[in-house]
């Protein structure tokens, strides 16, 4: 990488400077664990909504999708024409119980309704599911970080986490949501400047939509399957895609404490709705942002210094590339800070969520009235994080789609128990039904992500977590019916 200018070091130093400053502020206010969870429920929605952005938009979009707009095209918005309707149903059917049930973590509500059985077994969704995704956050963030500065990627690994740690245990989820917002702004800010330069790179905004058009980089909607592909086997046609967004989506912000937590730190139900519907309108464009990034590299690589990035990079690796040799000074420091930003706003709530449903889901209430238990939580999960996203290095497919096809196993699943409670009432459902609908689930799920990838099997990857999901609600809703009592004669 070439050397940073006296621009990007002070970019760089003020950016930690104002997360230090976010951290400490948080951190000041001290109350019991629900406190440190919930931030007591007085959390401005605004700050709620940059810290959903901050936290979807992660370092996979960050890195991965300029690398996706790069090789192809902008057919990842499709995914957020569903994306955007879920966060309706979110707002409208999952909130309004969550906050009734006063809950802490979602799965709580999941007691309430079935038992147990279901509550417990829907936290370890969750925490399977949450740590695979968020290590390959990590790991992606990790590895850029190791290829501007030539570091260990242990190393680098270990200054993310261990940055993230340290503020989180101080300040709970307090200190997550405010210093999201700062890192919202600036990978937001950073993504703007990078297309800016990349298409006045291109020859200006007219030849690069011309180049772009020219190239079929610029179709964002797939009407039919690819040549060689089926209607069941394409995965990114666009009724597919549409689906998957709204399923996935809809898991996502309903059903993963990771990001539902920090949408009941507001301090109505409807403060909370606004926050989730607006990140939508903000979050889709932000990921148009970045794809229109990727494409633009793919058009002005050749008037870039080294004449674009070398053919042998990954999907994964082209952006970061672009950063270490290509951008400007100022502009070089700027993104290196949106890759911390994007990195710390994963872990973060990450392992803030990880540990508020260790201690309410799986641990018992003694857990519950320390006040080192959250913090430790807090470490044990960043130490996990940190030793998976080690064990992922070396993956070469996009970061992207492999975040998706991993959550799809439980994702369906969480959904589909959730959808039960939240759409029949009691008596419909129990905890034994639910159980065997949330494994099977799961188990056929497995099976068919492993066909796909290791059998060529004629199924795209994005049908799996929408057969999950109506294959967990319509066992769960047979096996929970109502009993019958024996009438006696």
């Amino acid at each position: 990488m070439s050397a940073l200018a006296a621009p990007d070091l002070w970019i760089i130093a003020g950016y930690f400077l104002a997360i230090a400053l976010g951290g400490w502020w948080a951190s000041r206010r001290r109350g019991d664990t629900r406190d440190f969870f919930l931030a007591g429920r007085q959390v401005p929605w605004p700050a709620v909504l940059l810290s959903i952005t901050a936290t979807e938009i992660s370092a996979v979009t960050f890195l991965g999708v300029p690398g996706t707009g790069y090789g192809g095209n902008l057919g990842y918005l499709q995914f957020g024409i569903g994306s955007l309707a879920a966060r309706f149903l979110v707002a409208f059917l999952f909130l309004p119980a969550f906050y009734r049930a006063r809950v802490v973590s979602i799965y709580e509500y999941l007691a309430g309704r079935f038992g147990g059985g279901t509550h417990r077994t829907a936290a370890v969704f969750f925490l399977l599911s949450r740590l695979n995704a968020s290590a390959i956050r990590l790991l992606l963030a990790a590895t850029g970080l190791s290829l501007f500065f030539g570091v260990p990627l242990f190393w680098a690994v270990v200054l993310f986490t261990g940055v993230a740690l340290l503020y989180t245990a101080a300040g709970g989820i307090r200190a997550v949501i405010w210093t999201d917002c700062v890192q919202a702004l600036v990978f937001i800010g950073g993504g703007l400047a990078a297309l800016f330069f990349l298409v006045q790179a291109a020859g200006g905004w007219e030849a690069f939509w011309s180049a772009a058009g020219e190239r079929g980089q610029l179709r964002w909607i797939q009407w039919t399957p690819r040549e060689g592909e089926s209607w069941w086997s394409d995965w990114n046609v666009v009724y597919l895609a549409v689906l998957n967004g709204l399923v996935l989506t809809t898991a996502a912000l309903g059903c993963d404490q990771d990001l539902t937590q920090r949408m009941l730190t507001c301090r109505s139900t409807g403060r909370a709705q606004w926050s989730v519907v607006l990140s939508g309108f903000l979050g889709i464009p932000v990921a148009a942002v970045f794809l229109l990034t990727g494409v633009a590299l793919a058009v002005a690589g050749p008037a870039l210094a080294g004449g674009g990035p070398p053919a042998e990079l990954g999907a994964n690796e082209v952006f970061a590339w672009f950063i270490a040799e290509s951008a400007p000074a100022g502009l070089k420091g700027l993104l290196l800070v949106g890759i911390f930003a994007t990195a710390m706003s994963s872990l973060d709530s990450a392992v803030n969520a990880l540990s508020s449903s260790a201690l309410y889901d799986l641990l018992g209430p003694r857990w519950r009235q320390s006040v080192r238990a959250p913090r430790v939580g807090i470490l044990v999960a960043g130490l996990l994080l940190a030793g998976l996203a080690l064990g992922l290095a070396g993956y070469r497919e996009s970061f992207v789609w492999l975040g998706f096809k991993i959550v799809g196993i439980t994702y369906g699943s969480l959904l589909g128990v959730f959808l039960l409670g939240l759409t029949t009432r009691a008596p419909r459902g129990d905890d034994r039904g639910n159980l065997v609908a949330m494994l099977t689930g799961a188990l056929v799920s497995a099976v068919l992500l492993a066909g796909i990838e290791l059998a060529d099997w004629p199924l795209g990857w994005t049908w799996i977590p929408l057969l999950n999901a109506a294959l967990t609600y319509g066992i769960a809703f047979w096996l929970g019916r109502p009993r019958v009592p024996a009438v006696s004669r």
